[in-house]
C-alpha cells in the first residue's frame, strides 16, 4: 500500500515519523544546536528518532488500550458500525489530501525560503477539498447509503475539514523533526482514550461516541497549529503556488482515489455482503496493522527530504540511501509479520475477548499484507519525492480495479477472511512494484539477495513456530531471537549500517 492515510480507531490522520537509518554521507545536514534551518547529522537524526520512537510506542500502548475498551463495549456488531463510519471519514480525508502533503513536504525541503507560502497554500487546498468531501459524505448519509452506520457517518464527517490541518506536519517532515508528529499522535491517543473510557463508563451510544471523536479532532488540531507556529510559520497563500502544487500532485490525487477504492471500500463491500459483525472482525484485525505502521512510518519521513535532494549526490551515495532504505523496510515488514502470526490468537483474545475469535484468521493474512505495506511506504515515498508519480497512479488504478472485483467475490464466500486474503495479495503487488519503480527513479538497483534472504528467514521462522507448538510468550521470544539472529547472519543489515546511523558526520 502506498504511504497514504489508513483507517484507524481514533481521530486524526496518520502522519509520518522518521528513522535515522540512512548513510552518514548522504547530504549536507549539520549537527543539532548549530544552524537553525532544521539541519541534522546522522547521530542527531538518530537521537530525534529514538525520542520519537519512544513517544510512538507509548502512543501504541494507549491506542491498543483504547481499542480494547471500545471493542468490548460495543461488541462485534457495534464495533463494525463505528469502524465503518471511521473508515469512510478517513477515506474522505485521504481523498481531500490529493497528494498535497507529500508534494508540499518535498518542495519545502528544496525551497526553504518559501516554506511558509508553500505550506499555507497547501493548507488552503486541502481544507477546501475537505469541505467538498464532507458535503458528499453528509448527502450520502442522509440518503441512508451506509445503513445503520449512516447516523454515525453524519457526525464523523464534520471532522473531515479539521483533518486538513494534518498537512502542517509536512513542515516537520521537511525539517527532519520526527518528534513533532510523534507528539501529536500521542496527544490524539490520550484524548481519544479518555473519550472512549467516559462513553463506556456512562453507557453512551455510538452517536455520542462520534461526537466525542469530533471534539478530540478539534483539540488535536489546535495543538498541531500551535506547534507548527514555532516550526514553519504560515505565509500568504498564492495562486501561483497552488498551480505549482497541483502540477506535481494531480497524479498522486488519482493514486489516492485508487488507494481509497482498493483499501477503504473493502469494508463497505464486506458490510453490504456480510453485515456489521464481519466488518467488526475485519476492523479488529486491521487495527494491529494500523499500530504496526509505526515501523514504516518511522522509516520514510526522513527519506522524503533526503531523496528530494538525492540527484545532487554521486551514484554511490544514492545507492547507499536506496539500499539501506529497502533492506530496512524488508526487515521491518517481515519481522512484524512473523510476530503478528506467532501471537495472533493471544493478541485477539487478550484485546478483544472470545467474541472476536473469528478475527484470528484475517489477522494472519493481514500480517502477510504488512510486508507489502512496508515496501509500499518506501517505494512510494522515493517516487513521490523525485516526482515520478505518474507510474504510481497507473499502478494503483490498475490494481484497484482488480482488487474491487476480487473483494466482491472473496467477501461473498469467506467474509472477513476473504477480504484479508485479497488485501494481502494487493499489498504485496503494490509493495514490490513501487520498489521497482523507486529503483529506476534513484538510478540504483534493488538489493535482491539481501531482501530475498529476509523473506526466506521469515518463512522458515513461521514454519518452525507452526511445527513446534509452545506457549505464546515462549513463541514470541523464540520468533524474535530466530528472526533477528538470522537477519544478522544473512547480513541483510550489518554493523556498518549501524555505524553510519551513529556517525557524527553530516548526513
Amino acid at each position: 500500500m502506498t504511504a497514504t492515510d489508513r483507517t484507524t480507531t481514533g481521530p486524526g490522520d496518520r502522519d509520518a515519523a522518521t528513522v535515522g537509518t540512512l548513510p552518514a554521507d548522504a547530504g549536507t545536514i549539520d549537527e543539532p544546536g548549530g544552524p537553525t534551518d532544521g539541519t541534522r547529522s546522522a547521530r542527531g537524526l538518530s537521537t530525534a528518532t529514538a525520542i520519537s520512537l519512544g513517544l510512538r510506542l507509548l502512543g501504541m500502548v494507549v491506542g491498543m488500550a483504547t481499542t480494547s475498551v471500545l471493542a468490548r463495549y460495543l461488541n462485534p456488531e457495534g464495533y463494525g458500525v463505528f469502524a465503518l463510519a471511521l473508515t469512510l471519514g478517513t477515506a474522505a480525508a485521504q481523498v481531500a489530501d490529493m497528494g498535497t502533503t507529500i508534494t508540499v513536504s518535498s518542495r519545502i525541503a528544496r525551497e526553504k525560503a518559501s516554506a511558509g507560502r508553500i505550506l499555507s497554500t497547501g493548507l488552503v487546498i486541502r481544507t477546501s477539498v475537505a469541505f467538498a468531501a464532507t458535503v458528499a459524505l453528509l448527502i450520502c448519509a442522509a440518503q441512508g447509503l451506509f445503513g445503520e452506520s449512516s447516523a454515525v457517518v453524519s457526525v464523523v464527517a464534520i471532522a473531515t475539514p479539521l483533518s486538513a490541518a494534518s498537512i502542517l506536519t509536512a513542515g516537520a517532515m521537511a525539517r527532519f523533526r520526527p518528534e513533532v508528529s510523534a507528539i501529536l499522535a500521542l496527544v490524539q491517543g490520550v484524548l481519544w482514550l479518555v473519550a472512549v473510557v467516559v462513553i463506556a463508563s456512562t453507557g453512551g451510544d455510538v452517536v455520542l461516541l462520534a461526537w466525542f471523536f469530533v471534539a478530540v479532532v478539534v483539540l488535536q488540531t489546535g495543538v498541531g497549529v500551535a506547534i507548527n507556529r514555532r516550526l514553519v510559520p504560515l505565509g500568504r497563500p498564492s495562486w501561483a503556488e497552488a498551480g505549482r502544487i497541483f502540477a506535481l500532485s494531480w497524479p498522486l490525487a488519482i493514486s489516492a482515489l485508487a488507494v481509497m477504492a482498493y483499501y477503504r471500500l473493502g469494508s463497505v463491500i464486506l458490510f453490504h455482503l456480510q453485515g456489521a459483525a464481519e466488518v467488526g472482525y475485519y476492523s479488529a484485525a486491521y487495527k494491529f496493522l494500523d499500530v504496526a505502521q509505526l515501523g514504516p512510518a518511522m522509516l520514510v519521513a526522513p527519506l522524503l527530504p533526503i531523496v528530494a535532494n538525492s540527484m545532487s549526490m554521486d551514484p554511490h551515495r544514492r545507492t547507499l540511501v536506496f539500499s539501506l532504505a529497502t533492506r530496512t523496510g524488508a526487515v521491518i515488514g517481515v519481522g512484524t509479520a512473523v510476530m503478528l502470526i506467532a501471537l495472533a490468537p493471544a493478541l485477539v483474545a487478550y484485546l478483544y475477548g472470545d467474541e472476536f475469535g473469528p478475527a484470528v484468521a484475517p489477522l494472519v493474512l493481514l500480517a502477510v499484507a504488512f510486508i507489502g505495506v512496508t515496501l509500499g511506504y518506501v517505494g512510494t515515498t522515493i517516487c513521490s519525492a523525485l516526482g515520478l508519480v505518474r507510474p504510481i497512479a497507473v499502478l494503483t488504478v490498475s490494481v484497484a480495479v482488480i482488487n474491487i472485483a476480487a473483494m466482491f467475490w472473496a467477501c461473498a464466500r469467506w467474509g472477513a477472511t476473504g477480504a484479508a486474503a485479497v488485501a494481502a495479495g494487493t499489498e504485496l503487488i503494490i509493495g514490490v512494484a513501487t520498489c521497482l519503480l523507486a529503483a529506476r527513479a534513484m538510478a540504483s538497483r534493488l538489493p535482491v539477495r539481501e531482501m530475498a534472504s529476509v523473506f526466506v528467514v521469515g518463512a522458515v521462522t513461521i514454519l518452525v513456530l507452526w511445527l513446534v507448538r509452545l506457549p505464546w510468550p515462549v513463541e514470541a521470544v523464540l520468533a524474535g531471537a530466530m528472526f533477528g539472529g538470522a537477519v544478522l547472519v544473512a547480513r541483510a543489515l550489518t554493523p556498518a549500517d549501524l555505524k553510519r546511523v551513529l556517525s557524527r558526520k553530516a548526513l
